[in-house]
């Protein structure tokens, strides 16, 4: 244990792996294969990264124009502003906030035989309730039982089935656990995370994040990938690799606080020694306390700047059980330990069983000394409930396209030709400042001599100050000698800058364009205003194109969050199990900005997968609302039905919807249009018949009312008879009457 030079024994039994020697052995190879022999390896790491990151935020050294503009080093007749023109960060910018400012929704579905079971007999259930739906309701109406139970939902056929179970089925776990995942990722802040590891990707090729479990729950953190220290590896997500950590650069009085007497006081002065001169630390310091004013001790070589490797690795580990048989024809196993053997003579049967798994282990080295703390097994190690033998590091990798270990990013294939805009912006500036104003060339000798009258001629100066204000000019034709001269007195010389200037912004363009060519960030992604000429189809698909070119850092970011998410999962079902501290986040960032969540002990039972959904942008939103308002404007749709699509995030399931509501829509007015046609039928049918018994009372009406005329008639008639009956007979009896009394008149007279 004793040999520094390479890594440690893999095979070696537990409690070697457990002592300090072996941890410190491991990490010192871990150090010396990240860094390289004296460091080659980390600066040249750092110098190409740190270069690509000053080029992106425009800050890379100006020295190397003053190079190339300036002869033999010579600026004395250069006046320039050296300012860098930020195209580079422009150009980083555009693709950095078009991949955040895409919206993800993280979908969690349980795939454990238990919980797939489940989601099958519901799916089973509605199935039935679907087919034997007009059956059930016939019974129910025969016999006045309930046989159907309500859901909550009934499936119309079986494409809304398929949809439903597609978008709005979840299983209770499930809405748990992603109600848990998005409160440890809101209170880690994941946005921010997010938009760090995105611009790596893009800079300098490589984002990296760590999770992990600590009294505050579960912690999700940004990791720098220029601190980042792993092992080789040629997959683009580090699945492979073996150890990983970073290195922090920490005061000495941190590490005291961090270490606390697990480093020897002693130790903490030896440590100075070492890091005496480095990362600006005094090269002599005073060993004995100081006293502040306040009273307590300090050491001049507190504040001392030191590198601290915080590390984790993963070795294989053996467990040994021995399963002991009974005279019940039962048994019982029990851990045992390393070099155990049977005994030679047992009256019942035995066995030695060995399970192979994997273990990690996690510590702190202080770099270039032989100090460590916090070694030892971690006490949270992440393992899938479908692989209980494996476990994960903490760290989460990915770099697109490595190859041996380096790859080259966005940032860094823009640099050549930025370099050349930078200095086609110089040779601007430098050609601007030399350019000379309009002039003229003057004939002198056509100017002198010349009379103004009087015996008094003019001066050169004279005549062209004439010119300057009159635009006439005056010059001799004939010199002194008597000799005709044929040229003009006054020649006008243009000014300005000349063709320089064309061919100057010819090459800007043309590099401009090689940075769009490698980027592909064209003009349709970074907002310039498209050619009048072109149409709305081929910007669609200049845009289009621009995202395909960038697809690997976007592909590479989903990679890391899908990652993360996986391993908070399953830190939280840890969490619910064994710690429970998920009502302590709640109070934490306040019930009115969080709604406060249930995350049971249920979901430790079932295994997660995790997938990224990536909402529509706003073209796509765009495409979509038109095909909504064009349904509406042809009553086919109704707005209830576009509300609910408008909400659904995968725009291809939304469009399923689409189509879908379209159609019931359809049939639901078809039917509607079908029972009206039938209700207006037998409403026809009412009023013929309505209007069949009113005719017919109205003619019983009418023969009662003749019958009752006939019969008013003839009971008249008979009154009348019997009135004249009546009045004859009177007549007859008054005739008779007058008779008697004659009669009896002339019987007296007779008498």
């Amino acid at each position: 244990m004793n040999n520094n030079h390479g890594y440690p024994n893999p095979l070696a039994t537990e409690a070697q792996k457990d002592n300090q020697e072996y941890g410190l052995q491991y990490f010192r190879a871990m150090y010396t294969d990240w860094a390289g022999e004296n460091n080659v390896l980390l600066e040249s790491r750092r110098l190409r990264w740190q270069e690509a990151r000053d080029y992106a935020g425009g800050k890379q050294n100006t020295q190397q124009y003053k190079d190339l503009l300036a002869v033999q080093g010579d600026q004395s007749y250069i006046n320039l502003d050296w300012s860098i023109v930020p195209i580079i960060p422009k150009f980083v910018d555009i693709v950095v906030n078009s991949l955040t400012n895409a919206d993800y929704h993280i979908k969690a579905s349980a795939i454990d035989p238990i919980a797939t079971d489940r989601k099958k007999r519901d799916e089973l259930r509605m199935k039935t309730q679907l087919v034997l739906k007009d059956f059930l309701k016939d019974i129910e109406a025969m016999t006045g039982m309930p046989l159907s139970k309500d859901s909550g939902y009934h499936p119309a056929d079986d494409e809304d089935l398929e949809l439903h179970m597609q978008l709005t089925y979840k299983q209770a776990v499930e809405i748990a656990i992603e109600q848990g995942l998005k409160l440890a990722m809101t209170i880690n802040e994941w946005k921010e995370i997010a938009k760090r590891v995105i611009r790596d990707l893009v800079v300098i090729g490589t984002g990296a994040v760590k999770t992990e479990v600590d009294h505050r729950g579960v912690v999700i953190r940004y990791v720098d990938p220029m601190y980042l220290v792993t092992t080789y590896s040629d997959d683009d997500d580090f699945s492979n690799i073996s150890h990983a950590g970073e290195i922090k650069r920490i005061t000495l009085s941190a590490l005291k606080a961090e270490a606390g007497s697990q480093i020897e006081p002693w130790e903490y002065e030896r440590i100075a020694k070492d890091y005496a001169g480095k990362h600006g630390n005094a090269k002599k310091f005073r060993t004995t306390p100081l006293v502040s004013a306040s009273g307590y001790e300090y050491y001049e070589y507190d504040s001392f700047l030191i590198d601290v490797m915080d590390a984790q690795f993963i070795v294989p580990m053996s467990r040994l059980d021995e399963k002991k048989y009974n005279s019940f024809g039962g048994f019982s196993v029990n851990k045992r330990k390393e070099g155990y053997k049977l005994p030679k003579k047992s009256k019942h049967k035995r066995e030695l069983i060995v399970t192979d798994y994997e273990c990690k282990y996690v510590g702190k080295h202080i770099i270039g000394t032989d100090v460590m703390y916090d070694y030892g097994k971690a006490k949270n190690q992440v393992r899938a409930k479908s692989a209980l033998h494996k476990t994960k590091l903490d760290y989460i990798i990915y770099a697109p396209d490595i190859d041996f270990m380096k790859n080259q990013s966005l940032c860094e294939r823009m640099i050549p030709f930025g370099n050349q805009l930078q200095l086609v912006h110089l040779k601007l500036q430098h050609l601007v400042a030399k350019a000379r104003p309009k002039g003229m060339a003057l004939e002198v000798g056509s100017l002198e001599n010349v009379p103004k009258g009087k015996g008094e001629v003019f001066k050169p100066l004279d005549l062209q100050e004439i010119y300057d204000q009159t635009g006439n000019y005056y010059y001799r034709v004939i010199d002194d000698e008597g000799n005709p001269s044929n040229s003009r007195p006054i020649t006008e010389l243009e000014g300005g800058l000349g063709r320089s200037l064309s061919e100057l912004l010819a090459l800007k363009q043309d590099y401009l364009q090689s940075l769009r060519d490698v980027t592909g960030v064209n003009e349709a992604r970074d907002g310039n205003v498209p050619s009048k000429d072109s149409v709305v189809g081929v910007a669609k698909l200049n845009l289009l194109a621009s995202n395909n070119a960038t697809r690997a850092i976007n592909d590479a970011y989903l990679n890391i969050m899908r990652r993360t998410a996986e391993s908070s999962v399953l830190m939280i079902q840890d969490l619910v199990k064994y710690h429970k501290p998920y009502q302590g986040y709640v109070h934490a960032i306040g019930e009115t900005n969080m709604t406060a969540i249930e995350v049971t002990r249920d979901v430790s039972l079932h295994e997660f997968g995790i997938m990224i959904e990536v909402e529509p942008n706003e073209e796509d939103k765009a495409y979509l609302e038109q095909n909504i308002q064009a349904s509406l404007a042809e009553k086919e749709l109704r707005i209830e039905d576009a509300q609910m699509i408008r909400e659904i995030k995968n725009v291809k399931l939304a469009n399923q919807m689409l189509v879908l509501r379209r159609r019931k829509y359809k049939e639901e007015r078809e039917q509607e249009a079908a029972a009206n046609a039938q209700m207006n039928a037998q409403q026809n049918q009412i009023a013929t018949q309505q209007k069949f018994e009113a005719d017919k009372a109205m003619r019983m009406l009418e023969v009662q009312a003749e019958a009752e005329k006939l019969a008013a008639e003839y009971e008249l008639k008979e009154r009348f008879a019997q009135s004249e009956h009546i009045r004859k007979m009177r007549e007859i009896e008054a005739q008779n009457e007058g008779k008697v009394d004659v009669a009896q008149v002339n019987n007296e007279q007779k008498s």
